[in-house]
């Protein structure tokens, strides 16, 4: 009897035990959505009024989001997208990944930055790499570079090995490459981030070389000067470390964690400017929980840097189990406070190291995991919406942090802005002011709306698009990076669309900036020629 009753009090606690996952999975959750709505979204207010200030009631107001501030990105392979092995459908979804026109906001060059690869001009020439990062962010891209010093000997070119008992030899060599990559004319200023070095808690070649060396009480502070020389030869850019196994393999990786943060904090400590920290998110089964991944990333944030995950993707598992993943991890990272940026290692499985990308097939089916991301980034985190102005002329919104424009239409008047909502405390204030339109009187529309040019990047030619509120005398000059007018038109055009067609076969590769003029209507932007 007592058996039986052990027996059924067993039964019990465990059925009571498995309900219980989804009470403490909701609270994981209820925690994450609570942060998200706090650090991710801000308040906006859409202030209407017409040219003599008085608030105008009833204006219909359409707020679009056009870009996240926190950045949604992928590596990318160059090659891929021109060259010998270019394919069109992997550019096709760097520019659009949606069908709508939206796609990533971040892009890291997933090898052709790194050390050899520079030297030799692998895979395409280091002028085309060039060609390729001007591309993207004219796409609206933030570029990560990737990297500056992988301190192993199978990461460096051949002769650094060759001279491993040479302190002085390497030293000379890191520090001449630094300031010829990362200070090429062709780069400085372009990039958001470097991933300055590479794993240093795992690799020990050059701190082995360094340590006891001239001044370096230990190997690491070797490091000190990589950063210092990188940040001297870009200002602009913020300095990254980066490691992996901080949050894969959780449970058995906190020696890994604890050599990091040390470090990192012997670094900062000797006047290293690093200015944010990453971590790689290379996940392998057993998958950790979100209770770990929170937890890992509490313990680096503990420097008050900026965190990234900077090379995200998901082996061991099924299409399912991973989909469900990328849904939990992506709504952790995105609600953490100290997290700003996710970058996956490559999104299309036909150009990934491990074969198995986060969206897509070999043959470009759509993973469930890839549909989790679309639903998330591109609907669920993402604000577009309509509202109508009060008695006082306003309307307010929260949106999520990131580019917007706003539409306001007050009968048959239209007037378009931009803006960034970048505060998720302090209340962004747009004002409009609407021109007064007399009853039964037709408005002038002195609109100018750019689709841009297309094909870009181009080879033989390009075409703009646009449109017209009114007729108007249009100028559109085209520059290159030297100021050189390359190419000039002036026509007179009625209101409504029109594409000017730009003949380009005889002009050099590069980036190009173009004016269009509109009466007093200006627009202006930058395209890429590849050869």
């Amino acid at each position: 009897m007592a058996m039986h009753r052990f027996k059924q009090l067993g039964a019990i606690l465990l059925v009571l035990w498995f309900c219980a996952l989804p009470v403490q999975a909701q609270a994981w959750r209820a925690a994450a959505e609570q942060r998200i709505e706090q650090y991710r979204k801000g308040p906006l207010r859409v202030q209407v009024r017409d040219p003599e200030g008085r608030p105008v009631p009833n204006a219909q107001v359409h707020v679009r989001m056009t870009r996240h501030a926190f950045g949604f990105g992928t590596a990318v392979s160059f090659g891929l997208v021109v060259g010998s092995g270019y394919n069109p459908t992997y550019r096709a979804k760097l520019e659009d990944l949606t069908g709508d026109g939206r796609t990533f906001n971040m892009a890291t060059p997933e090898n052709e930055l790194k050390w050899p690869a520079w030297e030799s001009e692998w895979p395409i020439s280091n002028r085309r790499k060039i060609d390729v990062i001007n591309w993207l962010r004219a796409k609206g891209y933030s570029i990560r570079g990737h990297n500056l010093l992988w301190p192993d000997w199978q990461w460096m070119p051949r002769d650094i090995e060759q001279n491993r008992n040479n302190p002085q030899y390497i030293y000379d060599r890191v520090r001449n490459h630094i300031a010829a990559l990362a200070g090429h004319r062709d780069i400085r200023g372009k990039l958001r981030d470097w991933d300055v070095l590479n794993e240093p808690a795992h690799l020990t070649a050059l701190r082995d070389v360094f340590n006891g060396w001239g001044s370096y009480e230990r190997g690491e502070d070797f490091y000190v000067d990589v950063f210092r020389w990188a940040k001297a030869a870009d200002s602009t850019a913020r300095l990254y470390i980066n490691e992996y196994n901080i949050i894969n393999n959780y449970a058995n990786e906190q020696p890994t964690r604890n050599y990091y943060k040390w470090i990192i904090a012997r670094l900062i400590s000797k006047g290293a400017p690093i200015e944010g920290i990453g971590i790689q998110g290379h996940i392998s089964a057993p998958l950790p929980s979100m209770s770990e991944v929170k937890a890992a990333l509490d313990e680096m944030a503990v420097f008050g840097l900026p965190l990234a995950i900077t090379e995200y993707d998901v082996t061991g598992v099924s299409e399912e189990v991973e989909a469900n993943f990328m849904r939990d991890f992506l709504t952790m990272v995105f609600s953490h406070p100290a997290v700003e940026s996710f970058v996956m290692w490559g999104f299309w499985s036909g150009a990934h190291w491990r074969d198995n990308a986060p969206l897509f097939r070999a043959d470009w089916s759509l993973k469930p995991s890839g549909q989790v991301f679309l639903d998330l980034v591109f609907r669920r985190w993402w604000t577009d919406t309509t509202g109508v102005t009060g008695p006082d002329g306003s309307w307010s919104v929260r949106g999520f942090l990131g580019d917007y424009v706003v539409e306001v239409q007050v009968g048959e008047v239209s007037v378009t802005k931009s803006l960034r909502l970048e505060s998720p405390q302090d209340t962004t204030t747009l004002e409009v002011v609407v021109s007064s339109v007399k009853v039964g009187e037709k408005p002038t529309e002195d609109v100018l709306r750019v689709q841009g040019f297309g094909p870009d990047p181009f080879v033989e030619g390009t075409a703009l698009r646009y449109w017209l509120g009114r007729p108007a005398d249009v100028e559109l000059a085209v520059y290159d990076v030297l100021g050189r007018q390359v190419y000039a038109v002036q026509k007179h055009r009625v209101a409504g669309w029109h594409t000017e067609w730009v003949e380009a076969s005889h002009w050099p590769a590069g980036l190009y900036l173009y004016r269009l003029q509109a009466g007093d209507l200006l627009h202006t932007g930058r395209m890429v020629k590849i050869q």
